[in-house]
C-alpha cells in the first residue's frame, strides 16, 4: 500500500525571495510612474512659461507699437527694478494753421468728447521733455464745428511742426515696471497710479533699451525678459519698432 504525499507549503526562504522581488518590482514601476509625471508637471510648467512670455510680449507690443513716437523712456519708477514709460495714442489726425488758430482734425468720425475729457494734443514731439509742449483741449480754449477742432490762438503755442502735419491725442502715460515678489519678481503695468500685474512672480530679468529715431529707422525698443520656474531660466528678447511717424 503507497504511502500518503503530504502538503507542502513554502519554506520561509522561498517567502523572502517573493518578497524581495515584489518589492523590487514595486519600486522600479513606481519609480517609472513617477518619472513619468515629474515629465509631465515639468512639461506643463514650460508650456505655461511660454505662454506668458507670449502673452506679455504680444500685449507690450502692441500698446507700443501703436505709442507717440520718441515719447518712450526707461526711467526708473519708485520701488521698481526697471521700466518703460510711453504714451498711447487715443486719437490721431492732421493740422493746419489759419492766422492765429490751430485746426485739426480726427481720423474717427464724429469724435466731439475729446474737450473737457482730460486729453491734450501734441505735434511733432523729438523727446520725452516735450511732453510739456503739449495742449490740454478745454471748452476755455478749443471748439468744435463739424468735424473740425479750432483751438483759437493755438499756432503760437507750436513749438514745432510736422512734415506729415500728423497730430496726436493722449490722457495719460502708460509703464511697464518690474517690481520685486516674494520669490522673483512681477510685470506689472501702470496707468494713473494703478498698478496691474501681469505675471506670476517668475520674472528674474527684465531689461528695456530705446533707440530714438534717426535717418534710417523708426524708433526701437529692444525687450530682453528673463523667466524662471522651477530654478529653470528662460530668455526671451523681441525688438519692437514704433510706427507712427512725427
Amino acid at each position: 500500500m503507497a504511502a500518503p504525499s503530504l502538503a507542502r507549503g513554502f519554506t520561509l526562504i522561498e517567502m523572502v525571495i517573493t518578497i524581495v522581488v515584489s518589492s523590487l518590482l514595486i519600486l522600479g514601476i513606481a519609480g517609472f510612474i513617477e518619472l513619468g509625471a515629474t515629465g509631465y508637471v515639468d512639461s506643463i510648467d514650460r508650456q505655461r512659461v511660454q505662454t506668458q512670455a507670449k502673452f506679455l510680449l504680444e500685449k507690450m507690443a502692441r500698446e507700443i507699437r501703436h505709442s507717440i513716437p520718441n515719447l518712450l523712456s526707461t526711467d526708473v519708477q519708485t520701488g521698481a527694478q526697471s521700466c518703460l514709460n510711453f504714451y498711447p495714442i487715443d486719437y490721431s489726425g492732421f493740422y493746419t494753421v489759419s492766422g492765429a488758430d490751430l485746426l485739426f482734425v480726427l481720423g474717427e468720425d464724429s469724435v466731439t468728447n475729446v474737450i473737457d475729457s482730460g486729453q491734450s494734443l501734441i505735434i511733432n514731439p523729438t523727446r520725452m521733455a516735450d511732453i510739456d509742449n503739449a495742449i490740454v483741449l478745454g471748452s476755455d480754449n478749443t471748439s468744435v464745428s463739424g468735424s473740425v477742432f479750432t483751438i483759437t490762438d493755438g499756432a503760437q503755442l507750436l513749438s514745432s511742426d510736422s512734415v506729415a502735419k500728423r497730430v496726436y491725442l493722449f490722457d495719460a502715460s502708460v509703464s511697464y515696471c518690474v517690481i520685486a515678489s516674494a520669490e522673483n519678481s512681477r510685470l506689472y503695468r501702470i496707468e494713473n497710479g494703478d498698478a496691474l500685474p501681469l505675471s506670476d512672480d517668475i520674472v528674474s530679468q527684465a531689461e528695456f533699451r530705446y533707440d530714438q529715431t534717426d535717418l534710417r529707422s523708426g524708433g526701437l525698443v529692444h525687450i530682453d525678459l528673463g523667466l524662471t520656474q522651477r530654478g529653470e531660466q528662460s530668455r526671451y528678447q523681441q525688438d519692437i519698432q514704433v510706427l507712427n511717424v512725427p
